[in-house]
């Protein structure tokens, strides 16, 4: 039985308007399924949980975005029998752009009903070791852990997801120009930004930045909209490709962020691209943090993994 997934508020209204298309497509070649409606109360982590937890193998669909998937791989408890496929309706589909899948609405249908094709892929772990909320305020002392498929950051690139979420972030939706919302954000944001002291850990070496502007953990290549922050980053290699912006003016960011669309920034002046298994992160004062663009919390001290399990997704 195929357990189908839809989040019917995603992507204003896209996603539920695509699983309805999708639905008249499946009909023609099975009953056999099951469709789950995300709601705020019981929400898609809530309904992989439940689906992954029952001991048995469960196939599922998920009809969202990039942030639905991150709410997914946050919710399975049995990595070894539980299988993953996603269509895409989200404004960033870094995941769909990181693992080249393409083809019409009706092909992926077809490839994802056959169950055969199965890729592993990493799964990163994000630590927090200290919570505040958006005022500053201290609000978790004891650690709390996200996992994620593509990206987890903090500084900028994770202030860019915080201010994104605006009334603006629908109406672009409605109109397929997602991806404006994180150019639009970046711009304004660089402008208020601080660049502070941090140190970060690879692997046991560290290194004293001092005027940080973000650093960003890749499992996949794109993160954003498509900005190709670690150009050779690979989803199943057991590496964490790391990016870091120190000292940059907002001239030299200018100069730069555009040359992040195709992967070539790594060449300026203070970006640094390195790899590791492990990361650890401490910042003089606490700054927003992203897990696969979803941010909950700020923090001054994070560690990023990636797990022993894999990730089982139906391409």
């Amino acid at each position: 039985m195929l357990e189908i997934i839809v989040n019917p508020a995603g992507a204003s209204g896209i996603t539920l308007k695509t699983w309805k298309t999708a639905e008249k497509i499946i009909r023609k070649y099975t009953n056999e399924y099951n469709v789950h409606y995300s709601t705020v109360n019981y929400g898609i982590t809530d309904i992989v949980r439940d689906l992954s937890g029952r001991g048995r193998e469960c196939d599922i669909v998920l009809f969202g975005g990039d942030g639905s998937m991150n709410e997914a791989v946050n919710g399975i408890q049995d990595f070894d029998k539980t299988r993953i496929g996603f269509i895409s309706c989200g404004s960033g589909n870094d995941l769909y752009r990181s693992l080249e899948i393409q083809g019409s609405l009706e092909q992926r249908l077809m490839i994802l009903l056959q169950k055969k094709t199965v890729r592993q892929l990493d799964i990163g772990e994000l630590t927090y070791y200290n919570c505040y909320d958006g005022e500053g305020l201290l609000v978790k002392t004891e650690p709390y852990v996200r996992r994620y498929n593509i990206s987890c950051g903090i500084g900028f690139d994770a202030a860019v997801c915080a201010e994104a979420e605006t009334d603006w972030k629908r109406v672009l939706n409605k109109m397929h120009l997602g991806k404006l919302i994180y150019i639009s954000t970046a711009v304004n944001t660089i402008i208020h930004t601080k660049r502070v002291p941090a140190k970060i850990t690879c692997d046991g070496v560290t290194v004293a930045y001092p005027n940080l502007l973000f650093a960003v953990l890749m499992n996949q290549p794109y993160e954003g909209g498509g900005f190709k922050f670690a150009p050779e980053a690979k989803g199943d290699d057991r590496k964490l490709d790391l990016c870091v912006a120190d000292g940059l003016t907002q001239f030299d960011f200018f100069r730069m962020f555009p040359f992040a669309y195709s992967g070539n920034h790594t060449g300026f002046h203070g970006v640094y691209i390195s790899r590791a298994e492990k990361a650890e992160i401490e910042t003089d004062i606490p700054l927003w943090v992203h897990t696969d663009g979803e941010v909950e919390y700020m923090s001054s001290h994070v560690s990023m993994k990636l797990l022993d399990q894999k990730l089982q997704m139906l391409i």
